[in-house]
């Protein structure tokens, strides 16, 4: 309080002021350093470093110590502690990291920033190539072969290299596992000694490796798994080799005898040996890709779950279920090139691989019960496990639709702008992730380069605030990405050309249709679930068959069968239907109908098109029709023509077959002219009678008239021929005359 307001008042805190505004200050500073923190997907992206894990632990439990010391002066029985939870919005535990204070010290004392790290592959004989060139296997020797070494180089149907035949493809086609491996036990396998309890060697030199080797060679199971690094290098690496026997554990510095781990195909593909792994898809491409080894023998815990239905397929649940064993997962994304290594990583390395041998024992006898005995899906597990020894490791090849899997999985809808940014990206990080032997997620996450495809932002400050936290490679080339940026931004806006695939549209449809999208909110008969719910297929199964089941108990929206939907009314006037139609429903069942006859309507003009061509049965339907439109025109003509046949023949000069019709006329005439002479012209004569010639005629004359007669075509008549038999007739007439007088 100022004295100057009240100087009367007593001094009560002479420091007030200067505290104040110190704390002011603070907890600004405060405020503005927490909203730096990172947010959504990324603090994902952030909680994968185990420098970010151990500083933000930290933090926690110095806010937690100082509020403690706040709230004691006023509540001292009130004590705060680290939840579980707290400061993870994602549900995510930091406090598998950080259960106390004292784990906090020793991960934080043990734990080394990623950026110390020497980097490994600097030091290796064999100089990492991170080019588009195709990969060699690095295999010199084939020991347990059935054929010797040889590599095939394999093309595809252009003509195009595109791998390595597997090595040992023949003897892993011919392979088939030993009794031994597929009869019950007739002992009992002895549980896992605890691992304070059970021999450690940790393999740094030759030596040590061939000694192991040596080992292997006496024993017929073996357990293997294998920890990789692919956070600060392109291809990845494999730092630590873990294998167990009866004998004891083996952890081995991948690191430090990289060019020796080779000789462990001795043991790795002896068809005689089996070799358990837990997932070992990944670890199989792995030690082809590093160290040229090959598995023969293989049976993976993985699949040999997924054969007996467990309700979960993880390591952690196999160990829980099998041997009531816990297993810390704090290591697992875990810096595995830290040298030396933490004897609690070493620990965690160690137990997945120490209780695998038991575990293969069990589930072998679980899959002989399952089968009553048989060994059926026991040989199903060991030829999935061969399908997976068979992969080939391959280099990552970009192409020019690389991008589109990223943008699929990101469910965006980028125009051509977009969708420029987006291919220059992906390409740009892919070339300097190679030049620089670090991963593409290290330079630039790939929900940072969503963003700023989708953004464009126009200023460098822009490019800064999506990229948070920033990483080092944006920072040292943030203009050159500003640049490419706006060169997209610059690009003009052509009609979409990337859409989903047909497959996803046709899916989500489906998904919108079906009952389980219902619009209702009584939904309490619905079973809830959750991820961390075990997973039951069979359930699931029957739940699928069973979905009609789902969905709301309200009698106007039940669902009636086809024949009722389909005499149902859609319209908003049949206020009598008993089933409610929704408008959206109603619209798109009109749209159905209108589609249906544009279809027909098309369908109909391609048809004609096609039979002009082909001149099918369509031409003469066509014709037919023609024939009838003229008939229709031509009807009036024919009643004019019956008129003139039913009149009396009162003609004069009905000698010339006037009242026939002109065709037979003519044709008469002609014969007429041929075959008769001329009449003479004197009276006398024209009481005469005709020639015999022309009884044809006159028979003609009285035959009665049909009514099918087809209409004569005048255009084919021969005038000319007239105008001539005129131009004969006329002197001859003449002459007739002249004799008269």
């Amino acid at each position: 309080m100022k004295s100057s307001l009240n100087p009367e008042a007593p001094e009560f805190h002479p420091n007030l002021t200067s505290v104040s505004q110190d704390g002011y200050r603070s907890i600004g500073k405060s405020v503005k350093t927490s909203n730096q923190f990172p947010a959504g997907s990324s603090l994902d992206i952030c909680k994968t470093s185990t420098e970010y894990i151990c500083v933000t632990s930290k933090l926690r439990e110095n806010v937690v110590n100082q509020s403690n010391g706040i709230i004691t002066t006023e509540l001292p029985n009130t004590k705060l502690q680290i939840g579980e939870n707290a400061g993870d919005e994602n549900g995510g535990s930091l406090s598998e990291w950080n259960e106390s204070p004292e784990n906090a010290q020793a991960s934080s004392s043990t734990s080394i920033d990623s950026q110390n790290i020497p980097r490994p592959q600097i030091s290796f004989k064999d100089p990492v190539d991170n080019s588009e060139s195709l990969w060699v296997p690095k295999i010199s020797d084939k020991p347990n072969n059935i054929l010797p070494l040889a590599l095939n180089i394999l093309y595809n149907k252009q003509g195009e290299p595109i791998g390595y035949r597997h090595p040992y493809k023949v003897e892993l086609k011919l392979y088939h596992p030993p009794a031994k491996f597929i009869e019950p036990d007739t002992d009992i396998f002895p549980y896992p000694q605890p691992l304070e309890k059970t021999p450690l060697t940790y393999i740094t030199t030759e030596e040590q490796v061939d000694s192991l080797v040596k080992h292997l060679s006496e024993v017929d199971e073996l357990a293997v798994d294998v920890e990789h690094h692919s956070y600060r290098t392109f291809q990845g690496i494999t730092c630590l080799i873990q294998i167990s026997t009866i004998k004891g554990d083996f952890v081995i510095d991948a690191l430090a005898v990289r060019e020796h781990i080779h000789k462990f195909n001795l043991s790795f593909t002896d068809p005689r040996k089996v070799k358990i792994l837990h997932g070992a898809k990944m670890d199989i491409l792995w030690l082809q890709r590093d160290f040229g080894v090959y598995i023969v023998g293989l049976f993976d815990t993985y699949y040999a779950a997924q054969t007996l239905k467990l309700s979960n397929l993880s390591l952690k649940y196999l160990l829980k279920h099998y041997c009531e064993v816990e297993v810390d997962k704090r290591f697992q994304l875990a810096d595995w090139r830290i040298r030396p290594l933490p004897e609690e990583m070493i620990n965690y390395a160690r137990s997945d691989t120490h209780y695998l041998l038991y575990i293969w024992r069990k589930m072998k006898s679980d899959l002989l019960k399952a089968d009553g005995g048989q060994p059926q899906l026991l040989l199903s597990v060991f030829q999935q496990s061969k399908r997976v020894c068979g992969t080939t490791y391959n280099k990552q090849v970009v192409h020019e639709n690389s991008h589109l899997d990223l943008y699929i999985r990101s469910k965006k809808s980028f125009n051509s702008r977009q969708m420029a940014a987006l291919k220059l990206l992906y390409k740009w990080r892919d070339t300097h992730a190679r030049e620089l032997d670090e991963s593409i997620i290290y330079l630039l996450p790939n929900h940072m380069m969503l963003s700023l495809a989708e953004t464009l932002p126009r200023e460098v400050q822009g490019v800064l605030a999506i990229c948070t936290p920033l990483p080092s490679f944006v920072k040292q080339n943030v203009l050159e990405l500003h640049k490419m940026l706006l060169s997209c931004r610059e690009l003009p806006i052509e009609p979409q050309l990337y859409q989903m695939p047909q497959s996803i549209s046709n899916m989500a449809n489906l998904m919108n249709e079906s009952q389980f999208s219902c619009d209702v909110h009584d939904l309490s008969c619905h079973p809830e679930y959750s991820d961390d719910q075990p997973v039951d297929l069979d359930r699931n199964v029957e739940n699928i068959e069973n979905c009609s089941e789902f969905g709301p108990n309200i009698q106007a929206f039940k669902a009636k069968s086809d024949r009722e939907l389909n005499n149902t009314v859609v319209s908003n006037l049949n206020v009598e239907a008993k089933l409610f139609i929704p408008p959206f429903d109603r619209y798109r069942k009109y749209r159905t109908l209108a589609q249906i006859e544009e279809i027909k309507e098309f369908k109909e003009k391609e048809a004609k098109i096609t039979a002009i061509g082909k001149g099918n049965e369509f031409i003469k339907t066509e014709v037919l029709v023609k024939m009838k439109e003229v008939k229709s025109v031509a009807e009036p003509r024919n009643k004019v023509d019956n008129q003139i046949k039913e009149a009396p023949n009162e003609a004069k000069n009905s000698g010339d077959g006037c009242s026939q019709k002109p065709a037979q006329y003519i044709k008469n005439r002609s014969a007429h002219k041929k075959n008769v002479k001329l009449p003479s012209t004197s009276k006398d004569d024209k009481n005469e009678p005709k020639p015999k010639n022309n009884d044809k005629l006159n028979k003609s004359k009285n035959k009665p008239e049909t009514k099918n007669e087809s209409y004569f075509n005048y255009k084919n008549v021969n005038y000319k021929k007239f105008n001539n038999e005129n131009e004969q007739k006329t002197p001859k007439q003449t002459k007739n005359k002249n004799k008269k007088k």
